[in-house]
């Protein structure tokens, strides 16, 4: 745990170069202003540049304040607008040459986990390439398609969305040909104001594709609520087009279970963990199977899956099971952390250590009063990082009559590096989600 440590160095870019300049010469032609007519007015030229001069010296700091508006101003309309917008073209003139099928990922949660569990499988049987990080708007696909050799026969595209409209604008430059809805839920519901608005706008993926197809997880309460009964190419635990689950196994390191089809049997053993990652590699599963994947491929696929870098991953500390789920910031992902901590075989003590969630909007409260609650029957042990939502999380575990012990802590950087001396074997630890700098 020692990575905890580490933090991404500052990286000035020329626009922050630019800006540095502008702010210097704003700052200090007021002054060499103010002093050149203060001189002035010694030499005897009158009283008028002596207040000149004073007028320049006090409303220094409000023309460096304020006058920096203007070269970004410039600077975006004149010359950052007119580069993306070209770059842009040039990657939609790319995309429509291109010959692979497109297929757009979108959804408040999930797309990444979706992206890998689909490319790893696909890349089986086929030529595929997926848009790596946070590379979900126009110019990260852009950057993206830099990369691509022109022989793909299979093209993936996580979608971000931020405001309205940026699923459809994503929809117009990418020309997606099949798409799956993750999840919706209400992270940077800050940005959206409403739930519905957030729905709306990941659902403009449906707009565009019409009649093409598109995956939705009826696991997902929002999704669920644009899904007719009949829709084949809905997912979830239970399975999705004609594929059923069976026999599912929760282990600390591992899920396994059996797809069936008519007479076709597909074993799954991955070391994904939670029953909530079944639906999407069931998903992925028909997704390959429509592009042509044999069983055995499809298989051999599912067995390649491994957990991501601070999304479940397993990890063996002094004989207990640490899940470093680190990087799940949304209701969703804790909800089905929790989950798991519940169904997970295990010999010794489960224990939940969180800092609770960012960007919950007007929901903060409830949110971690849910948490609490669901804590509550569960763990052995509940570790809190202080900070503004620690006292509603409590609140929840006093309303679940929590009977466990509860752990406070005020520095979590030591609390991870001695992780070591808090757990014993056959311990179960489940850590989720990790504050950043810029909240408290």
């Amino acid at each position: 745990f020692s990575n905890v440590e580490k933090r991404g160095s500052l990286r000035v870019t020329n626009k922050a170069k630019g800006l540095l300049v502008a702010a210097y010469v704003l700052q200090f032609l007021p002054i060499i202003g103010g002093v050149s007519l203060y001189i002035l007015w010694l030499s005897g030229q009158g009283s008028m540049y002596l207040m000149l001069s004073g007028i320049l010296l006090l409303a220094a700091p409000l023309i460096t304040k304020y006058g920096l508006i203007l070269p970004l101003i410039i600077g975006e309309r004149f010359i950052q607008a007119p580069r993306q917008r070209k770059i842009i073209a040039k990657t939609v003139d790319q995309l429509r040459q291109h010959k692979a099928i497109k297929i757009a990922i979108a959804g408040s949660y999930g797309k990444t986990t979706f992206r890998e569990i689909l490319f790893i499988i696909l890349s089986n049987g086929k030529r595929v390439r997926a848009t790596p990080g946070n590379y979900n708007t126009p110019l990260g696909i852009s950057r993206f398609m830099k990369s691509v050799s022109g022989d793909e026969e299979v093209l993936i595209f996580e979608f971000g969305e931020y405001y309205p409209g940026d699923i459809a604008e994503l929809c117009n430059m990418v020309q997606p040909d099949l798409g799956v809805i993750t999840g919706i839920n209400e992270a940077h519901l800050s940005r959206f104001g409403t739930i519905d608005r957030t729905i709306d706008t990941i659902f403009e993926l449906e707009d565009f594709l019409q009649k093409k197809p598109l995956y939705k997880n009826r696991d997902n309460e929002n999704v669920q609520k644009r899904i007719s009964a009949d829709d084949p190419l809905a997912y979830n635990q239970s399975g999705v087009n004609g594929w059923e689950v069976k026999d599912i196994a929760l282990l600390p390191m591992s899920t396994s279970f059996v797809l069936q089809k008519e007479d076709r049997h597909i074993l799954a053993e991955t070391g994904l963990l939670g029953k909530h990652v079944i639906g999407p590699i069931v998903a992925a599963v028909s997704i390959a199977e429509s592009l042509g994947l044999s069983d055995a491929q499809i298989q051999q696929g599912i067995a390649a899956i491994t957990p991501y870098e601070h999304r479940m991953a397993p990890r063996i500390v002094g004989g207990a099971t640490i899940v470093d789920d680190t990087y799940n910031g949304n209701v969703d992902g804790i909800r089905a952390g929790i989950e798991y901590l519940k169904n997970v075989q295990a010999s010794g003590r489960r224990i939940y250590v969180t800092p609770g969630l960012v960007e919950q909007g007007d929901q903060t409260e409830a949110i971690h009063i849910e948490i609490g609650r669901s804590l509550a029957p569960i763990a052995d042990i509940v570790v809190l990082m202080q900070n503004s939502v620690t006292p509603f999380i409590q609140s929840g575990l006093q309303e679940g009559q929590f009977s466990g012990e509860l752990v406070l802590i005020d520095n979590p950087l030591d609390f991870y590096k001695n992780i070591d001396h808090f757990v014993a074997a056959g311990d179960i630890v489940l850590m989720q989600n990790d504050w950043t700098d810029n909240y408290s």
